[in-house]
């Protein structure tokens, strides 16, 4: 009788506990967080701002732009923090570059194409955790038309994206970026590049060019 009795008082609750630990187990685990080493490809469109230059020679001058153009790059970064990574970024593109507002009052005319590559040392801003990541973007570095062409200039960049994670390794990745160049020549009044028709000359010292581009991520 007394076997029986601590079996009535402490079966129950034993068997309580049991159940308990049996759904414990069947939960599902966690997902694991994404590896802070992250790789990005991406591409997408390039979007020239202002006309940048003012071409003069004896015979006339005008406004000279760029045009807007595909772009395409890669990225590698670390997350050094749940809510804030760092990454090193390669964007190039290849704008023609343009007569605007000549003379005779007709459409931008080509004058050659360039190669226009954009480098920067980027930090991400999250604004959440999880799989889903909103983020801020700024970022610095320096855009190059070629020596022959204008050469480096500095790049400012602020900008903002989402990084959608399928699972711990793969996450697709979008973002818009707003980047303001500085037109970097030797003294005032000088000319940024010149060619057998002319000279180029930065029409204020600050310049602009607006990116949307999506891709994807690899995290390790």
């Amino acid at each position: 009788m007394e076997t029986r009795g601590w079996a009535m008082r402490f079966g129950p609750r034993a068997l309580l506990l049991a159940l308990c630990a049996a759904a414990a187990s069947a939960q599902p685990a966690p997902p694991e967080p994404p590896g802070p080493w992250q790789v990005s490809v991406f591409g997408g469109g390039w979007n020239a701002g202002i006309a940048p230059y003012v071409f003069k020679s004896p015979t006339f001058t005008a406004d000279v732009s760029f045009g807007n153009a595909p772009c395409y790059g890669v990225s590698v970064g670390r997350d050094i923090s749940p809510l804030v990574g760092v990454e090193v970024a390669w964007t190039q593109t290849h704008p023609e570059q343009q007569f605007v507002g000549s003379p005779s009052g007709s459409p931008p005319t080509p004058i050659r194409e360039l190669t226009f590559d954009v480098i920067e040392l980027d930090s991400l801003w999250y604004f959440s955790r999880g799989t889903f990541r909103g983020y801020g973007l700024f970022g610095l570095g320096g855009a190059n038309t070629g020596s022959s062409f204008g050469g480096a200039n500095l790049a400012v960049t602020a900008g903002l994206g989402v990084k959608a994670f399928v699972d711990r390794h793969f996450a697709v990745r979008g973002d818009v970026r707003f980047t303001e160049m500085y037109g970097n020549i030797g003294r005032a009044g000088d000319a940024a590049f010149c060619d057998s028709s002319g000279c180029y000359y930065y029409r204020q010292s600050w310049y602009s060019s607006f990116t949307v581009t999506a891709g994807l991520t690899y995290a390790f």
